[in-house]
């Protein structure tokens, strides 16, 4: 079971980390929109300029670190799936177990605690 939930928690976070590629790419299209489109003074076209440099720097880096190919998000996606699908598809967990308590204490169900209150005036 802690398998399971640590495979999903790490095909979560590798997903997460492949879309901050493309939403750095937003990102950057953005400011590029900006620079080209609005007017600017010399000095704030050129911190712009800097903010585009910078933002393109880390668009790379974040693809390079999700090692994404350039394929859509949604292909991306496809691929995952069809590859996560092999052994947790097909392990069955008994619904006994699933509704077990994983303190394993013994636990009463609410009418059995108000009956007890009940006996005990």
């Amino acid at each position: 079971m802690d398998k399971v939930v640590g495979f999903l928690a790490l095909l979560t976070m590798a997903l997460l980390v492949g879309c901050a590629g493309e939403r750095q790419g937003l990102v950057c299209e953005e400011i590029e929109y900006r620079l080209n489109t609005m007017t600017y003074s010399p000095d704030q076209r050129a911190y712009m300029e800097n903010e585009l440099r910078t933002c393109r720097e880390d668009e790379a880096k974040k693809k390079n670190e999700s090692g994404t190919s350039n394929g859509s998000i949604y292909e991306r996606y496809a691929t995952t799936e069809n590859a996560s699908s092999g052994d947790s598809a097909k392990v069955e967990i008994p619904v006994s177990t699933l509704l077990q308590d994983s303190s394993e204490e013994k636990t009463m169900s609410i009418y059995d605690r108000y009956k007890s209150v009940e006996a005990n005036k």
